[in-house]
């Protein structure tokens, strides 16, 4: 590793894509699959590496086997930009198996999971690298940088990009159930904690991060947990109130969010428009989910939604409605 460069930057977030309604061709951008994992940054110098969420929050005790990534550079001080996904057997990014390692801490039980459930880091840019702020500088040669600076393998995975054809690996990529594709501007710069358009992501499937306001209590078989989690996400008079959610959830799920929620219940409700639910069981607007559905309504709920997972990388007033919708391409 070479000995030239200076100290790493101050934490940045990173660079955030813009949500679209349709895939489209272009010769002006590379097209990636979307990742359906956790965000990092890896700040890593000639000692250490240090895993960053996109909301800052350090979480590299979570994810152990990615501390020594600075031991694959070629290059001293580099912040590299990734997702950490779970695959299943099919080599499918698994948001579902994800969940099994996102909410542990002791270490006694990450080293469990490691077993049971083996992560990969995915890398696709380097804003940062020996030494240097790379952001001003074409993607198209940021990637050239990241190829040359990072030992890939055992783990650590390259993001491949494809010029042009967006439509045909968005088609390739709903075929084999992935969450969908990004493209972005191959002249496009970098710049943290932005939606500047020069990133665009186009999903196969619908998504909503919302922020979980209340829940009900559970019947029959569920009757010992919970019924359905009741979900808003905030506009500019309050946290509205968008459905309930009662399908996707694992027994074992089902326990860590009636422990969860029950820590910060509260006897008044979180939303600024109505919950036409009785025995309803308010709770501090503190936690964020991701729900697939199939159609949001014109009175903006949710239409057969299921849960997904809960987002520890996401905070609750980030969870934004016009944010989420897809636009036409900008």
């Amino acid at each position: 590793m070479s000995s030239s460069g200076s100290a790493l930057p101050p934490l940045f977030a990173p660079m955030l894509p813009t949500l679209v309604r349709d895939p489209f061709d272009s010769a002006d951008h590379l097209f990636e699959v979307k990742w359906d994992g956790v965000r990092v940054l890896a700040f890593c110098n000639s000692d250490s590496t240090r895993l960053f969420s996109r909301s800052g929050r350090d979480v590299t005790h979570q994810y152990p086997e990615f501390a020594d990534v600075h031991r694959r550079l070629t290059v001293d001080n580099a912040v590299l930009d990734g997702e950490i996904v779970a695959l299943d057997t099919a080599s499918r990014p698994s948001f579902e198996l994800l969940q099994h390692r996102i909410n542990l801490t002791r270490p006694s039980d990450i080293q469990r999971a490691m077993q049971q459930i083996p992560l990969d880091l995915v890398l696709f840019d380097i804003p940062f690298g020996a030494g240097a702020w790379l952001g001003g500088s074409p993607l198209v040669e940021r990637r050239e940088r990241l190829d040359a600076s990072v030992e890939f393998g055992d783990r650590v995975m390259r993001s491949d990009a494809i010029p042009e054809h967006g439509i045909a690996l968005f088609n390739a990529a709903k075929a084999r159930g992935l969450e969908g594709v990004v493209g972005k501007k191959r002249l496009s710069h970098y710049i943290p904690g932005k939606r500047t358009g020069d990133w665009l992501k186009v999903k196969a499937i619908y998504e909503l991060d919302c922020v979980i306001g209340g829940f009900t209590p559970g019947l029959n078989s569920r009757s010992s947990s919970l019924g359905a989690l009741l979900v808003g996400v905030y506009e500019p008079s309050g946290l509205r109130y968008i459905g309930s959610v009662g399908t996707g959830f694992k027994e074992k799920m089902l326990a860590t969010l009636k422990s969860r929620l029950e820590d910060i219940e509260t006897p008044v409700g979180p939303f600024s428009s109505p919950v036409p639910l009785k025995g309803a069981r308010w709770v501090e607007p503190k936690l964020v989910c991701t729900v697939e559905y199939r159609e949001l309504t014109r009175g903006v709920k949710l239409r057969a939604p299921s849960f997904k997972g809960l987002r520890e990388d996401k905070r609750p007033e980030e969870c934004v409605l016009s944010d989420q919708l897809p636009l036409d391409r900008v």
